[in-house]
């Protein structure tokens, strides 16, 4: 398994009308998390944009706790748990100091620039069995 955290802090803008998170907006979360995960293990996001290769999400799921009120200073915990075949699962955890407030999934197919569906490059998982492997 491969992991990492990141910290967010839930704005203003963030809530509702109740004065809690907009459910929504736990996804934006993910994708921070995510991101950081992917550079950790060199595999920055942009160098695969510019090189042509795309992640998009194709299923995104999401359980929720406890909620988020603003000016909560969260952690979002990515974890890829297997390595990848044709898609990458990534599940992820949101937490306010020990409580557990949301987890949720997402899974990525991979793309070429043209839209078509295409295998998973080898340096990609050439990086992730490297990460795998620590």
């Amino acid at each position: 398994m491969i992991e990492t955290t990141a910290t967010v802090r839930v704005r203003f803008s963030e809530t509702d009308a109740m004065g809690v998170v907009y459910h929504a907006n736990y996804f934006p979360w993910f994708e921070i998390a995510r991101t950081k995960l992917l550079a950790e293990v060199g595999l920055p996001y942009r160098e695969m944009q510019d090189a042509g290769w795309l992640l998009p999400v194709v299923d995104a799921q999401i359980s929720y706790r406890v909620s988020a009120k603003y000016d909560d200073e969260l952690s979002v915990r990515a974890m890829m748990k297997a390595f990848p075949r044709a898609r990458i699962r990534i599940d992820y955890e949101v937490r306010r100091g020990d409580t557990l407030l949301a987890t949720g999934s997402t899974v990525h197919g991979f793309m070429n620039r043209a839209g078509a569906a295409v295998r998973p490059p080898n340096f990609f998982l050439e990086k992730l069995a490297a990460a795998f492997a620590r």
